[in-house]
């Protein structure tokens, strides 16, 4: 299962502040940004939620992330695009200028597992442009191999949408993983968040199958549902 742009800008919508117009320029600001690598010529490619969405079901996107192989230099030339970018989108990416701005992360590959990983990166029209999404092996291998306050989550939705070699991830982990083997540990952790949720989703639809097939049947979780309210209202 996998989406499309067209499926994050559908939910480019700040539920809390309707009228505000920034969570709508994240796909302005991707096309300048990637516009901005493809012309200069790096190898580069997007990860984050932007790429799971390639791979799995769209979420709301509020962070542009993206790994790009640079010369020596590359901290410098990450900069300088990030700056040119930023000055064109000013309203919508500075925190004191906007609610919740669009961050942009722009950085050099490190290591020759994530420059390789680069060359596996899958080329499509992305909000408009060409740009170089990450594979599923990559962004699993890269949410395992770090920490993040929403890397779990993503994790286990890609694993939950089956598009993904596990055993090519665990072997990535173990050309880079530390003596702890935190990456290993993580992984096993999002594989049984990722059987949870769709043994919960599984169970689901059974009860709403048999209770098509048998419409005396009310699935439990109607009961429940039901039994709340009626709660509420005394």
């Amino acid at each position: 299962m996998g989406g499309s742009s067209a499926d994050i800008e559908a939910l480019l919508v700040d539920v809390t502040y309707p009228d505000n117009p920034t969570p709508g320029m994240l796909p302005a600001i991707f096309r300048d940004i990637v516009g901005r690598l493809n012309a200069a010529g790096f190898s580069y490619a997007v990860v984050g939620r932007i790429a799971l969405t390639l791979h799995e079901q769209a979420r709301f996107v509020g962070d542009i992330e993206i790994v790009a192989d640079f010369d020596p230099d590359g901290g410098e030339h990450a900069a300088k695009l990030v700056r040119a970018t930023r000055s064109r989108f000013a309203a919508h990416m500075d925190p004191h200028q906007c609610r919740r701005p669009i961050v942009l992360t722009l950085r050099p590959c490190t290591g020759t597992t994530e420059a390789g990983l680069l060359d596996e990166a899958v080329t499509l029209p992305w909000f408009g442009v060409p740009a170089q999404l990450a594979s599923a092996e990559h962004l699993l291998w890269l949410w395992c191999h770090t920490e993040a306050t929403d890397h779990a989550m993503n994790a286990s939705a890609l694993i939950a949408g089956g598009t993904v070699d596990l055993h090519r991830v665990q072997g990535l982990l173990r050309e880079t993983d530390d003596v702890e083997e935190s990456g290993q540990r993580r992984l096993r952790l999002s594989i049984g968040d990722a059987v949870l949720s769709t043994t919960s989703s599984f169970s689901r639809f059974m009860a709403e199958r048999r209770a098509r097939l048998d419409p005396n049947q009310v699935p439990v979780w109607q009961l429940q549902r039901a039994e709340a309210v009626d709660n509420g209202e005394r």
